[in-house]
């Protein structure tokens, strides 16, 4: 009896770890049925929720924060989902308007808050605040609050912590960006015209929270906070717009728009970066610039940046420069175009050219570039543009949108001759869809959200690739994502992803305000449904299967019988379908390690032999001939023993 159950676990075992050759990680997105609304509760007076901004960790956590003037002035809420037990009946004030500023009692507004997560039930927000603007003291200002047990309580505890000094002088503080890392590490970024009236700056504070029983400490890295546009003068050329971004090993990077010209030294207006190496405490004692735009009375605009954790740094923005090596047809005229730079050693140096990355057949007018990547060296970088508008369209700027991508780093980009389109659901130029954003998780599913009014009333759609963003990947017909009726505008929409197989997005949303001009916070998720894409038969042997990765081919002869095993033993039963759905998750990582090192691939396919024979056992067998073969195998493991030991020469009598 014992040897039959151990024949049986090892048969388990078999199938289990053969289903690992299957797993795909690319699947079909199945949505919420309806999205929700999380400004809970859910007032009968008016408020205006506006500005949202999410994060999501890789335990199914996803954080929502917002501007919200429930109860008088703006303040910072947050709601939290968890898993499937959904969100907080109440969300929470995270901003307190204390300290205040002497003889004062009125709170300031809270706006335009950022926020960022670790793994760890650990969530960091920023705020704009105008406090001592309302008591006439000082300006807007930075403040930041963080919660250790996934947004339900917020620390210091009812105080907001102040980030920027005002030294030397009181200037107004503006348009925060923050990342953080898994060890409690926080890096804030923001505009700052403290140096000059009107002349704003970028500045940066970076801290550690040192989570701590009974009291936690936060310990700045740097006091008073740190310039970042050097190279120049303080107080002498705007720069504006900063963005960063940060890996796990304390590397943070900051690019922004900057106005700097100083003839002599050849330094002109563009797109600026520096970084550091030591989360923040030191940096670059000159801004390196990594655009190319010829000199000139031109623009660089909006850059957006994304980095990874092998040293890479992708930076993308709108330039109206043209570039001279590509001919008069595409010198400056005014309209604006998509331009990309790389870093392959944590921005230490730069490509000496920007690329134009839209496509160049063509006069476009580009906007709203946004940009991803993974650490996989998949880069997708996506904008609006009216390319495709002609007539009454083209004058009432009607945008589409487009997407060019990379898989080797950004080293070169797969659809420069013709971007591929995103807004699938709509004919080319009859729509504004506008503002996308783009997330990439590390298996290489690509998902682009974004504003469109095709229905009259201002919607949110999405489209996604689980092709790495490939052509001819994408959905026929985009997804509308806020709820049609009752019909309402819905505008800033925020995204977010995990590498568990989640989409997140949210949006404020005015379909049911109790005043106009008011608007409430919504939600939608989604998940990856593996087992239905499996069972659909789609994309079968994509390089990620480990199958394919060992083999070569996902229509080589051995995947192909492995696959057969799959459809017709696994995904005609419960258990089955659960294997599949769960390891496709152990997958992409086993699979991609192989196919970086193409060394291991005979060690593959020889640990793959006996589920290959357990496939072909299994596929090319009558059920007389299973059983015979069970029964023959069973003998044999009872029998093999014994006739090993009387032939050993080392048996007793030998």
């Amino acid at each position: 009896m014992q040897n039959k159950l151990t024949g049986y676990t090892l048969i388990l075992a078999t199938i289990f770890i053969t289903l690992i050759s299957f797993c795909s990680p690319a699947c079909a997105v199945v949505l919420d049925s309806k999205d929700t609304r999380i400004d809970l509760p859910v007032l009968t007076t008016p408020n205006n929720a506006v500005t949202p901004q999410i994060s999501a960790d890789q335990n199914d956590h996803v954080y929502v924060v917002w501007s919200d003037n429930r109860g008088g002035p703006q303040k910072i809420y947050i709601n939290t989902k968890f898993g499937d037990s959904g969100w907080f009946p109440r969300s929470v004030p995270i901003s307190t308007s204390y300290p205040k500023p002497p003889g004062v009692t009125e709170d300031g507004n809270a706006t335009l808050p950022q926020v960022c997560s670790d793994n760890s039930g650990h969530v960091y927000v920023v705020w704009v605040d105008d406090r001592a603007f309302k008591a006439g003291v000082g300006k807007r200002d930075i403040y930041f609050r963080y919660s250790k047990d996934y947004g339900a309580t917020w620390y210091p505890e009812f105080i907001d912590y102040r980030i920027d000094s005002d030294n030397p002088g009181i200037g107004d503080s503006i348009n925060p960006q923050i990342a953080c890392n898994e060890n409690g590490n926080v890096y804030i970024v923001w505009q700052d015209d403290r140096n000059r009236a009107g002349i704003y700056e970028v500045y940066f504070r970076s801290l550690q929270v040192q989570f701590s029983k009974p009291v936690d400490f936060i310990v700045p890295y740097q006091t008073p906070e740190l310039r970042l546009n050097t190279g120049v003068d303080a107080g002498k050329y705007q720069a504006a717009y900063p963005v960063i971004s940060t890996d796990k090993d304390g590397n943070v990077y900051v690019a922004w728009q900057d106005s700097r010209n100083i003839p002599e030294d050849s330094t002109y207006p563009g797109i600026y970066f520096n970084s550091s190496k030591n989360h923040g405490a030191t940096w670059g004692s000159k801004a390196t610039r990594i655009d190319s735009a010829p000199v000139g009375f031109y623009q660089s605009l909006y850059p957006v940046i994304s980095s990874d954790e092998k040293g890479h740094v992708y930076a993308a923005w709108l330039d109206n420069a043209g570039r001279v090596e590509r001919g008069d047809e595409f010198a400056a005229d005014g309209s604006f175009d998509v331009y990309f730079n790389v870093s392959s050693d944590y921005g230490v140096s730069w490509s000496n050219k920007d690329r134009r990355i839209d496509t160049p057949a063509k006069k476009v007018n580009a906007k709203d570039v946004a940009i991803a990547s993974n650490n996989q060296g998949i880069v997708c970088v996506v904008w609006a543009d009216n390319s495709q508008a002609e007539g009454e369209a083209m004058i009432k700027n009607n945008f589409n949108i487009f997407l060019n991508h990379s898989e080797n780093y950004g080293a070169s980009f797969r659809d420069s001759d013709s971007n591929i389109r995103i807004d699938t659901g709509v004919t080319p130029g009859t729509t504004n869809a506008v503002t996308p954003k783009v997330k990439i998780d590390n298996i290489g599913n690509v998902f682009v959200g974004w504003l469109d009014q095709r229905s009259m009333t201002q919607d949110i759609y999405i489209n996604f690739s689980i092709e790495k963003g490939r052509n001819g990947s994408w959905l026929k017909s985009d997804i509308r994502l806020d709820y049609p009726s009752p019909a309402g505008d819905s505008v800033n929409l925020a995204m977010a992803i995990d590498n568990i197989g989640h989409v997140y997005a949210a949006w404020q949303d005015d379909r049911i305000t109790l005043a106009k001009d008011n608007y409430n916070i919504y939600f939608i998720g989604g998940f990856l449904d593996i087992e239905a894409l499996l069972i659909a038969g789609q994309r079968l042997g994509e390089a990620c299967f480990i199958a394919t990765a060992a083999y070569g081919s996902p229509f080589e002869s051995h995947v192909e019988l492995l696959r057969n095993f799959r459809d017709r033993y696994l995904l005609t039963n419960k258990p089955g379908k659960w294997f599949v759905s769960t390891y496709y998750r152990l997958s992409p990582p086993i699979a991609q390690f192989i196919l970086e090192h193409p060394y291991l691939r005979p060690a593959a396919r020889i640990a793959l032999l006996p589920f290959v024979g357990i496939a072909a056992l299994a596929l090319y067998t009558s059920p007389l001939q299973k059983i015979l073969l069970i029964f023959s195998l069973t003998v044999a493991g009872w029998a093999l023993p014994t006739i090993i030991k009387g032939i050993s020469p080392f048996s007793k009598g030998g």
